[in-house]
């Protein structure tokens, strides 16, 4: 029977630094699902910052996978700059969503300020808290720096920016330079604490995707904006990155390639985007996914292991580095024994 021979901290250190592991790393994108499974209703991951730093940390033992427990929300963004938002109390709710956006008019785009505070911003003293057991542990220490224009998108309010993305487009620059002003504070503040060589900055782009808006729109309003906060955090020292492209976003690919990368960066990509798409158009990255999540959450066993053998055997050669991971977040109420056909299919398919 073949053993591991590397812990999870040794394999993704080897995964950076372009070596290859003993397997193929599996990092399965949990949240809600973390504390199901220890049994704590899901909110606890979203506002408790030792309780959600436990669940994880439990959950990574209980399957074998290599990803630290982190946190990051898709609809960040709208608390921070003084919305209102609920945690995920209700029976089927997942995360965080936005209630009230901050700006509600016109007007309010020009009376936007950027938090003096940003350690004190919205999620971010819970973030900060779990980043401070990231690095007690020896974890890497996780930020979440976008994308900017889902961020920007519960600023507004969806709906509003994408009439304003075609009618008030100026207004909409306006507070996508508001929030790359914070959120390049916020890797400076990460930076001071915890210094840049500890650092992945995160970017969860879900808005991006070609079915909300388009290529030339990703162009003008999306990618300017990366390149600034990717070029700043490079600037500052951060060379480990992990950027989740949600969603369909195909006719994006040609423009996040135009985004300042290190070699010491995670794209992560959905069941939208095929595996050899990814590898070649990131031959120097490491790509990771994409098994579908409603699969994991509704499919059998089988269903999921075979999948991600699919993907194993797809990517696990990959000259940048491969991770399986699942498409997007793991629903929360997916099976347990589901969830660990990922980390199987690693140890059975994923050796080098």
């Amino acid at each position: 029977m073949w053993c591991e021979t590397m812990t999870s901290g040794e394999r993704m250190a080897a995964l950076m630094k372009g070596e290859r592991p003993d397997r193929v790393p599996v990092i399965p994108f949990l949240s809600g699902h973390a504390a199901v499974v220890c049994g704590q209703p899901i909110t606890r991951i979203s506002d408790d910052a030792a309780e959600s730093f436990r669940c994880q940390l439990l959950c990574q033992e209980l399957y074998g996978h290599d990803g630290s427990p982190l946190y990051a929300y898709a609809s960040a963004g709208g608390w921070e700059f003084g919305g209102d938002i609920e945690f995920p109390v209700k029976k089927y709710s997942g995360a965080i969503v936005v209630t009230r956006t901050p700006i509600q008019n016109e007007d309010d785009v020009h009376t936007l300020r950027v938090p003096d505070d940003v350690s004190k911003a919205g999620a971010l003293p819970i973030a900060l808290g779990i980043a401070r057991k990231q690095a007690e542990y020896g974890m890497p220490v996780t930020l979440q720096i976008g994308a900017p224009l889902t961020w920007t998108g519960s600023v507004i309010g969806e709906e509003r920016m994408m009439n304003w993305l075609i009618k008030k487009p100026d207004l909409v620059h306006i507070v996508l330079d508001k929030v790359s002003d914070f959120l390049i504070k916020v890797a400076q503040y990460y930076v001071k604490e915890f210094g840049a060589d500890r650092l992945m900055a995160f970017h969860g782009a879900a808005t991006e995707t070609n079915k909300l808006i388009s290529p030339k729109q990703f162009e003008a309003f999306s990618m300017p904006y990366l390149q600034r906060i990717n070029q700043a955090c490079i600037d500052m020292g951060i060379n480990t990155y992990f950027i989740h492209i949600c969603g369909e976003q195909n006719k994006n690919l040609k423009f996040w390639q135009q985004v300042p990368l290190t070699k010491q960066t995670v794209i992560s990509v959905g069941r939208e985007i095929d595996l050899n798409t990814a590898m070649e158009m990131f031959p120097e990255q490491i790509v990771a996914g994409n098994v579908d999540p409603t699969i994991i959450q509704e499919g059998r066993a089988e269903e999921v292991y075979e999948q991600a053998r699919e993907c194993i055997e797809k990517a696990k050669e990959h000259k940048g580095g491969y991770i399986l991971m699942a498409g997007c977040d793991v629903p929360p109420h997916a099976p347990p024994a589901n969830v660990f056909q990922l980390v199987k299919a690693a140890r059975d398919f994923g050796r080098y």
